[in-house]
């Protein structure tokens, strides 16, 4: 499945910050929380964005386990980000998004330790979203005024 275009139409306007975000007849909704203004019906943007790395790495794992010979149980992957959202709210001497991030892997598989250590450096060179942040995409934007 070479060159795959994914997109998603963000949609906003909605009470408070909500927005709706939709994907192949699919809808998540993002949201701030109430004492950033929100109505906390979803996660915020930064939250999606860990959910979205973590989601990724749990699946890279699923997919790879076999693979690699790992009889696993269960995956979960915690992950954590600083950000400043002083940053965000206009002071220009603070970075605007995430400082660092952090992953931390849970699992329980029938496996050495060594085992395991060797599939998670596999499953994070392989998690499409970790690239991405790692090595950022280009990009662009236009504007349509309707």
């Amino acid at each position: 499945m070479p060159n795959t275009t994914f997109k998603v139409t963000t949609t906003s306007l909605n009470e408070g910050f909500q927005v709706i975000n939709k994907a192949r007849g699919k809808a998540i909704v993002i949201d701030e929380p109430e004492s950033f203004g929100g109505t906390d019906v979803g996660m915020s943007p930064v939250e999606a964005l860990l959910a979205g790395l973590g989601s990724c790495k749990c699946i890279a794992g699923r997919i790879f386990a076999q693979k690699l010979n790992i009889k696993l149980h269960q995956i979960e992957v915690e992950v954590s980000g600083n950000l400043n959202t002083d940053g965000f709210l206009g002071d220009d001497s603070v970075k605007v998004g995430f400082t660092d991030i952090h992953a931390i892997y849970h699992i329980k598989a029938d496996n050495t330790e060594e085992e395991i250590n060797k599939f998670v450096d596999y499953v994070e060179t392989h998690c499409p979203v970790g690239d991405t942040l790692l090595n950022p995409a280009s990009i662009s934007f236009a504007t349509n005024v309707i």
